[in-house]
């Protein structure tokens, strides 16, 4: 979606993968994908025309020799999207990594996709606020709040499965008040668009993940109109705001059962106030977190980055931007 938002802005923008034809297939997208040989052999990479952009998993990863190509001397911006991988795979000297990497002279801007990322990049590493951007996660429009009265919930068992397994033991046998009728359903072995179609039928949705960069289940889940009890992950705290969730403790697997018992009951006791707040956390997170919000956020950070490229090309240093 990145490089889609570029390309329809005017950059020369694509996503450079292993190999040649690649394409998603849990979503359709339309950005241009070149392999690596072919942007070789193809003289793409220019060291006066190109910015790469670079997954934070690449910390440690030696670009003077690349496939057998020097890329050190390109500049770069890191797309930090999970702060738990900021770290990388380096086993050994991770500071000195994390200097080279992140405080590379041709590191022009870091980009994040949550607050808590973004604070973890501005705290933990130090990352001056000038050189961080952030850009806003978008969720696809086919997550709709539709009038449902299927008493379902669902999560995603592939992340954390002893956490799935004993919270789901547990609403089986604690006999919670208020939990007849109600059905469950993992969502697994899915196209994207099935995985909408379920959410946006349901009312619970029970989240799983952690760690997170942003936690895009959440939000879609959020914007399906299901009431979301679960973990954030770190990275979908920000969307625990909205009135129609509970957060619970990584491994609190008792606290997890109080707060699926506190949704049943908000069902049966309180189904107007219930269904409207869950109609205005779905709106709120819609529009938060839509693609007009992703292209604004895009589009800035691309116009920062063009600037400092510019001086970086001239100076070989980055300067500062004003926003």
């Amino acid at each position: 979606r990145h490089v889609e938002h570029l390309v329809d802005s005017g950059w020369d923008a694509a996503v450079v993968t292993e190999h040649p034809g690649f394409r998603p297939t849990w979503f359709h997208s339309e950005a241009p994908s070149l392999s690596f040989g072919d942007c070789v052999t193809n003289n793409d990479f220019n060291p006066d025309q190109t910015i790469l952009v670079l997954p934070e998993t690449y910390l440690g990863v030696n670009l003077s020799s690349f496939r057998g190509f020097d890329l050190s001397g390109f500049a770069r911006v890191v797309f930090n999207q999970n702060a738990y991988y900021t770290y990388g795979q380096a086993r050994e000297n991770v500071f000195s990594h994390l200097k080279s990497f992140y405080d590379h002279p041709a590191t022009l801007q870091v980009l994040s996709i949550s607050e808590d990322t973004h604070n973890l990049l501005s705290l933990n590493l130090g990352i001056d606020d000038l050189k961080l951007s952030r850009i806003v996660n978008a969720i696809e429009p086919i997550f709709r709040s539709d009038p449902s009265t299927q008493k379902s919930m669902h999560w995603m068992p592939r992340k954390n499965p002893l956490e799935v397994q004993s919270v789901l033991l547990g609403i089986q046998r604690a006999g919670l008040l208020h939990s007849q009728g109600w059905t469950g359903e993992a969502l697994q072995g899915l196209s994207h668009e099935q995985v909408a179609d379920k959410l946006n039928r349901a009312k619970i949705f029970l989240s799983f993940g952690h760690p997170e960069g942003f936690g895009l289940p959440i939000a879609e889940a959020m914007a399906s109109g299901c009431w979301v009890v679960g973990y954030s992950g770190g990275g979908g705290r920000e969307l625990f705001r909205f009135g129609a969730a509970e957060e619970v403790t990584f491994g609190d697997w008792t606290e997890f059962i109080h707060a699926v018992q506190r949704a049943f009951s908000a069902f049966a006791n309180q189904p107007r106030e219930t269904e409207l707040r869950l109609q205005r956390q779905a709106l709120a997170v819609r529009s938060l977190y839509g693609r007009s919000q992703e292209r604004a956020t895009v589009v800035s950070a691309w116009q920062r980055i063009e600037q400092i490229f510019l001086h970086w090309r001239k100076t070989g240093s980055c300067f500062e931007v004003t926003s």
